[in-house]
């Protein structure tokens, strides 16, 4: 898999996480509140979105416009070897740490893939491979990788080597 498919959404292999995991608050992107850890009441018992042709006329258009960068199917998939908290309702809990992690992991993954496209000198392109590697364990993401891992730590190195970039993209 390619860093750009790994990093690309793909609904029909997740467990609607991006609809269970993360809270909202009623604001025009979104039409009620949710706590964390809910199924948003707009889901049928299958996981899916039952006005999700309509989002954004609904009083949703912060779901029209969130994209897990791949996150959702990684969880669901390879954290969690295709099951599903709709299957399983013990597994919200640890479904929504990981995918809350793995979320934040991904994001960072597509700044440093953004980066990537700079004209970045050759110490540059070594402290983005680090930052990519601590992102990308060679043995992949577990459960309990995830729940131990500095993603803090990870973010905020991340964060500051980006910042380190703008002599490549200020006018």
């Amino acid at each position: 898999m390619t860093e750009a498919d790994l990093l690309r959404a793909d609904c029909t292999r997740c467990a609607a996480l991006c609809c269970m995991a993360p809270a909202f608050d009623k604001s025009p992107s979104f039409g009620f509140d949710k706590p964390p850890e809910t199924p948003c009441s707009n889901l049928d018992g299958e996981g899916r979105c039952v006005i999700h042709a309509d989002l954004a006329t609904k009083g949703f258009a912060g779901c029209a416009a969130y994209d897990c960068h791949g996150a959702g199917q990684r969880v669901t998939q390879e954290i969690f070897a295709g099951r599903s908290w709709l299957a399983e309702p013990q597994l919200k809990a640890p479904m929504t740490r990981a995918f809350m992690a793995m979320r934040r992991i991904h994001e960072l993954l597509a700044m440093l893939k953004a980066a990537q496209a700079l004209p970045l000198d050759d110490s540059e392109r070594q402290a983005l491979t680090a930052l990519h590697d601590r992102l990308q364990p060679s043995g992949g993401w577990s459960e309990a990788a995830l729940s131990g891992a500095p993603i803090d730590d990870i973010a905020a190195h991340t964060h500051e080597f980006l910042r380190s970039l703008r002599r490549h993209v200020s006018p």
